[in-house]
């Protein structure tokens, strides 16, 4: 294990002044770590016990390093142009080694001091590189500070080629919400890599598979949800973007995103900050305590606590939200009666119900949730004789609160004496409210280890258990049977005044819970294998196995279909013991040539045993330039909702176009030859021979650094993952019927009745994107220093092929899927003062979900153009001064030149959840307080 203090860029040759005071050596190294930009690797144990004295005056950051070391007994190799490792010198006597360790034989000048290996995401193996064959992007503790977001979604969100799949905010489209509300995972905040889906990228924390959110994502996934890690509490993010199955196991295909929390700190430290839009609403407060210090002989302990409260934002606080739906089907009503658009979307329909059309949906529709988040985060380790074992827990609760419009139903008004002049309108609930969603989430991860470093090896022994537990309870919904008993009884009036009872029991409220568990083992062991003329070879093996469980218990109103839901839900139950092991070999092959190769074998309940191998190469052509590559098959197991079954879709029955050899059947009507239409009940069974997903991936890439100033690395990924677990498309099956004899159902007379859909292995998706970083660094004598970042992503195919024969439909520029994402930042540093900028692109998609979308750009959005969500960018500034002893104090101004959305799509809400800033400009203040 090492220390790392937070830095980013390259700092050698900057002269900055310094005014650091006197205290513990491991303060006064993290402190100039972040003063300076650089980096320092150190066990623990090295800075233990020592001081140092006060650094006052200038310095470049390598001589107030050495400055900072005077008389510690300790020295500093630099590795980068930005990275120490700190050691104690060859000619000095070894601390003492632990009781039972025999001393070297040799003199101890003669004993070659390692440098202290880094642990990557994308390897087992501990090591000092930092290029690797797989590419890799690290999010530094510094970056994420600078950066002014509050939350994990939020930050990941903005990085390029990173899609949203589940958005907090779940009510932006009233009409989706009311037809399947209780069915998502409401409230969570997920994001994958590639638009491959939330089953496709591997989420860890501290290297560890983190259980998923309590409330399933309907039918497919359990998701991960980024708002219950504390951002502030994260020491670094590292995002590897390449097929990791054989790393990693399950839900690797797309890449892995590490988030490792703080573990080493000393000292006290206090962040605060709050913020405020420049309309004086969405107001934010935020407050964090970090407490570490070592104990006994080398034990430390490190304890932090969160809290992060934020108002709402309602559509009725911004323009464009409040306009929003007015050309395009939202719902009104008349001061006096509370009715919508008619059933031909023909706008505000007025009957005898005089007044103004106001749209009812857009103003009251959360943009941004009401939240509440606590959290807790505690890490102790101690040594053990030659052993060191350590425990961690984490704990978080978040509350959040939203809401959209009341909901509608259709309802025939008429005059009795002229029953010709029947009207059907969209009749507004509006005396019920609007439909309020109040959701709470807990998740709770403890873990106990043993650590071991024997000669040049380590072993690390893990027990790990995880729980998350979801409550989702909405009011607004209607009751299906009560509203037509009332309405027949004439107990409830439209437009009139009706009892507070009636309108209780009209919309009563609606409670969902989930439970999702994980808990497991892990025994792994990493080292040097051997020894040739090329260089070291490299081992790391492992063992691991986990049981995860799913309970989730919706409403039984929504169980029974008393409360309209397009898709019925239904309780999902499963668990499964899930074992892996794996092997994993570094190589040189030749001079500036080394391979990489991996193998891991799963095994899932019910699916036996899968092998995924991956092969890595990296080729060091010159000192600035190397070639880089990855081949790798990828491997996904069932997750349990999919081991469930899929939702009914049309329990009631539908006319569907059957072959005439599957005749008879009900109500049949020739249309074609060969067909006729049939009346078909819809409903679903579970998939006892559903396979697992497989993929193979490849990634191409040159790294080009002429110098510690300048570094800038192309990669191009390639996912083509086949077998995808998709439902069954009802015309697929009726084509192939011999495929799927037991899904047809038919009376003891032999008429065919109802078809039972299944998940089935038929789908696949292909993907390829084209990744550019490049990063650049200008230092001055007199004006400080420069650092230039910029990271493109092209997403350059993104095709699915729903069955097998079906021509792929391209999804690349539509529908959310832009093809160019893109985040540029400069930071300039001058003395105590450091200023940013970021620049976030996102670039124009179609209304279309493909290219071939059977569901066309509406006509009116046709007409004026408007088929295609224009490109933005969006600006962040921040400034820092830390010119005072023990304090950094902070200015961000988020989206500093109040973009507006501008969005052509299909939620009611003119934004898109997954790339829009709904606040506007936004300023939030903040302060550091560390002794």
């Amino acid at each position: 294990m090492f220390g790392m203090a937070c830095a980013v860029a390259h700092g050698q040759g900057a002269t900055r002044h310094y005014q650091l005071p006197a205290g513990t050596l491991d303060q006064s190294l993290r402190a100039l770590a972040r003063s300076g930009n650089i980096q320092l690797l150190y066990p623990p144990e090295l800075t233990a016990h020592r001081r140092a004295g006060p650094l006052e005056g200038d310095f470049t950051p390598a001589d107030a390093l050495a400055e900072l070391l005077r008389g510690s007994g300790l020295e500093a190799q630099r590795v980068t142009a930005d990275t120490f490792v700190l050691r104690l010198p060859a000619a000095r006597t070894a601390p003492a080694l632990p009781v039972g360790r025999a001393l070297p034989a040799v003199p101890l000048q003669d004993v070659p001091v390692p440098l202290l290996p880094v642990e990557v995401t994308g390897t087992h193996l501990r090591r000092t590189e930092v290029e690797t064959a797989s590419p890799l992007t690290v999010i530094t503790r510094q970056q994420i500070e600078r950066s002014g977001y509050q939350t994990l979604f939020e930050l990941l969100r903005a990085q390029p080629g990173v899609r949203v799949n589940n958005a907090p905010v779940a009510m932006t489209d009233n009409a989706l919400y009311q037809a399947n509300g209780l069915s998502g995972a409401t409230g969570a905040a997920a994001v994958d890599l590639h638009g491959l889906g939330a089953t496709a990228t591997l989420f860890l924390v501290d290297g560890q598979r983190m259980a998923g959110y309590g409330l399933a994502q309907g039918e497919f996934a359990l998701v991960n949800d980024l708002e219950s890690i504390p951002l502030p509490l994260v020491e670094r993010i590292e995002v590897l973007r390449d097929g990791a199955s054989a790393i990693y196991g399950s839900d690797a295909m797309a890449g892995v995103v590490n988030i490792i929390l703080r573990k080493q700190f000393q000292g006290v430290a206090v962040d605060a900050n709050t913020g405020i839009s420049s309309r004086g609403d969405a107001a934010q407060h935020r407050g964090t305590i970090s407490a570490g210090t070592a104990f006994g002989h080398g034990g430390h302990v490190i304890l932090g606590l969160d809290y992060l409260e934020r108002s709402p934002l309602l559509g009725r606080d911004r323009a464009w939200a409040r306009n929003s739906g007015e050309d395009s089907n939202g719902y009104y009503y008349f001061d006096g009666g509370q009715i919508g658009y008619d059933s031909q979307g023909g706008g505000c329909t007025r009957t005898s119900l005089d007044g103004p059309c106001v749209n009812t949906s857009g103003p009251v529709t959360t943009l941004q949730t009401q939240l509440d988040s606590r959290s807790l985060l505690a890490h102790v380790d101690h040594p053990l004789g030659s052993l060191r074992a350590y425990a961690d827990l984490r704990w978080n609760m978040v509350r959040q609160h939203q809401q959209t419009g009341p909901a509608t139903e259709q309802i025939g008004f008429y005059d009795p004496a002229t029953p010709q002049n029947t009207q059907v309108v969209n009749y507004a609930f509006s005396d019920v409210g609007p439909i309020r969603d109040f959701t709470q989430s807990r998740s709770t991860q403890v873990s106990i280890g043993l650590h071991g470093t024997p000669g040049d090896w380590a072993w690390d022994l893990r027990l790990d258990s995880q729980h998350n537990a979801g409550t989702d309870r909405v009011q607004g919904l209607l009751r299906s049977s009560v509203l037509d008993q009332a309405l027949a009884d004439g107990s409830y009036q439209p437009g009139g005044h009706n009892d507070a009872a009636v309108l209780a029991a009209l919309a009563p409220a609606l409670m969902r819970t989930g439970h999702t568990s994980q808990t497991g083992f892990s025994l792994r062991t990493d080292g040097p294998l051997t020894e040739w003329r090329e260089g070291s070879v490299g081992l790391a093996a492992g063992i691991e196995g986990y049981r995860e469980k799913l309970d989730d218990q919706p409403d039984p109103l929504l169980i029974s279909n008393d409360v309209f839901q397009f898709q019925s839900p239904y309780v999902r139950r499963g668990d499964r013991w899930i074992s892996a092991a794996y092997v994993e070999l570094e190589t040189p092959l030749a001079r500036g040539l080394a391979m990489n190769l991996a193998g891991r074998a799963d095994h899932s309940g019910g699916f036996g045993w899968a092998f995924s191998p991956k092969l890595g190469l990296k080729w060091d052509l010159t000192e600035s330039v190397s070639l880089r590559g990855t081949l790798a098959r990828g491997y996904r197991a069932p997750t349990l909702p999919e081991l469930d079954r899929p939702q009914a879709l049309l329990p009631t029955g539908v006319r569907v176009e059957v072959p005439d050899n599957l005749l008879p059947c009900q109500s049949r009507v020739a249309t074609s030859p060969g067909y006729s239409l049939c009346t078909l009940r819809l409903d679903s069974v579970s998939n006892p021979a559903l396979q697992p997903e497989r993929s193979r991936s490849l990634t191409l890439g040159v790294v080009w650094a002429p110098s510690p100033a300048l570094g800038v690395a192309l990669d191009v990924y390639q996912v083509d993952r086949r077998n995808e677990i998709r439902p069954l498309p009802v015309s697929y099956a009726l084509d192939h019927p011999d495929a799927y004899p037991e899904l047809f159902r038919r009376n003891d007379k032999g008429v065919l009745y109802a078809f039972d859909q299944q998940l089935v292995n038929l789908g696949r998706t292909m993907v390829r994107s084209f990744d550019l970083d490049a990063r650049y660094r200008l230092d001055t004598a007199r004006h400080g220093s420069l650092a230039f970042s910029l990271g493109v992503d092209w997403l350059s195919k993104l095709r699915r092929q729903i069955e097998p024969g079906a021509t792929p439909q391209s999804y690349d520029g539509y529908a959310d899927q832009p093809k160019a994402t893109a985040l540029a930042g400069v930071e300039w540093t001058l003395r105590n003062w450091v200023a940013t900028a970021n620049l976030r692109y996102t670039g124009h998609y179609a209304f279309q979900s493909s290219a071939d979308s059977p569901l066309a750009c509406p006509k009116a959005l046709r007409d004026t153009g408007h088929c295609d969500t224009p490109a933005f960018t969006l600006l962040d500034l921040n400034l820092e001064y830390g010119g005072i002893p023990h304090w950094r104090f902070g200015l961000n101004i988020h989206n500093a030149l109040d973009h507006q959305p501008v969005y052509y799509g299909r939620p009611s809400l003119a934004y898109s959840p997954s790339f829009d800033d709904v606040v506007g400009r936004y300023f939030l203040l903040s302060v550091h307080y560390q002794r």
